[in-house]
């Protein structure tokens, strides 16, 4: 099998020849491996321009390689998006957005976005740097806020052109993976974490507006996407890891996110639902979803809680686990480090398949040869 089928295969639940292992690399560690990039805008560019670079890479470490695109994420995941995405002059006529440096150090800026509709104005403030997206003021600061948002652009309206061509080029060298945010995580990014986790005591008939208006807009934008021939998406719930309940989680996130993993499945794609934090509580709700995949299973110890082997017993014949490996070992530890780890995962979740293998975040570093470790021993010991 091709990496394009392994990666795919796992995902459907169907036989593979060996456990894919499919990693995201952090921008820093593409930064250091690619030549001609000084900032992590011209990866983005490399990347939408010719997408055989990343692919080129992550073969050269052994991985099965797979292209992360991403969609907007409002105050956090902003500047590789609109890059790669555009909007007709007309789509935006209602939703007309001005951008205002309103601080600047030698490493950051601050942000303000100010968003104009026929009815009022709505603002954003965020910080910019290499790494990282910290929102300062969220863009819904009021009940009456939410009715502003219906002035958005229509999914459908998007040109995802340039998608579209990245797809075309890669072929079935590698899998699309596209990143958007869930419902939960769309409403965080707009209201704040905080704010939200009160509303949903204070306010809960508005949260469940806020929550099926971002849900009608994201089934849109799934159909939209499809068009691209993306065969995946990665479909962002990172906040739900927050300690959520799951009485909470059942009521406020589970109806809206089904929603949205059936228009991804109706539309022909794939879907990886995205928690990169505690999850124990919530394994089998997270399979209610219909997601084919869950990730990233971060383990205890990290900024989760949840153990492979019995993500495995729970929910392992109903979606693909898609994680569980601690990357903290490509860096600090040796390569019989990287060998065991390696070895505890594939024990704890590789029987009977549907296990893919990645690190529970990004890679952002590693020692001279020890990604290519790690690729090895899933070849050695990750062979059905």
């Amino acid at each position: 099998m091709n990496s394009y089928e392994r990666f795919l295969g796992a995902m459907r639940g169907e036989s593979t020849d060996r456990v894919p292992v499919a990693c995201w690399l952090g921008l820093p560690y593409l930064l250091a491996v690619t030549p001609g990039a000084r900032t992590y805008t011209d990866l983005f560019r490399l990347w939408i321009d010719d997408p055989l670079t990343i692919i080129e890479i992550q073969e050269r470490l052994g991985l099965d390689p797979m292209v992360l695109t991403q969609q907007l994420h409002p105050g956090e995941v902003i500047t590789y998006p609109q890059i790669l995405f555009s909007w007709p002059e007309d789509a935006t006529r209602d939703w007309q957005e001005r951008r205002e440096v309103v601080g600047s150090e030698a490493d950051h800026q601050v942000v303000r976005r100010i968003i104009r509709t026929p009815d009022g104005e709505l603002s954003l403030t965020y910080r910019l740097d290499d790494h990282s997206r910290s929102t300062f003021e969220h863009m819904l600061k009021r009940e009456e806020d939410l009715e502003l948002l219906g002035y958005m652009p229509d999914p459908m309206r998007l040109n995802t052109d340039r998608l579209a061509r990245m797809v075309k080029l890669v072929n079935r060298r590698a899998v699309f993976h596209h990143v958007t945010p869930g419902v939960w995580d769309e409403a965080c990014q707009l209201r704040g974490i905080n704010n939200l986790s009160l509303d949903i005591f204070d306010r809960p008939a508005w949260v469940h507006r806020l929550m099926g208006g971002i849900a009608a807009r994201q089934v849109r934008l799934m159909a939209r996407l499809a068009e691209s021939g993306i065969e995946t998406i990665n479909y962002n719930e990172t906040w739900v890891g927050f300690g959520i309940s799951p009485a909470a989680y059942r009521e406020f996130i589970l109806p809206y996110d089904r929603q949205v993993v059936a228009a991804i499945h109706a539309a022909g794609m794939w879907v990886s639902y995205h928690n990169c934090g505690r999850a124990r509580r919530l394994l089998e709700l997270h399979a209610e979803t219909g997601a084919d995949a869950l990730e990233t299973l971060t383990p205890a110890g990290r900024s989760g809680d949840v153990d492979l082997a019995d993500a495995k017993a729970r929910v392992g014949s109903r979606m693909t686990l898609y994680g569980g490996f601690n990357e903290h070992v490509l860096y600090n530890g040796t390569v019989a480090d990287v060998e065991t780890e390696v070895r505890r995962c594939l024990d704890a979740a590789a029987g009977g398949g549907r296990y893919i293998l990645r690190s529970t975040g990004q890679i952002m570093s590693a020692l001279p040869g020890h990604v290519e470790a790690m690729t090895a021993a899933v070849r050695r010991y990750g062979c059905y």
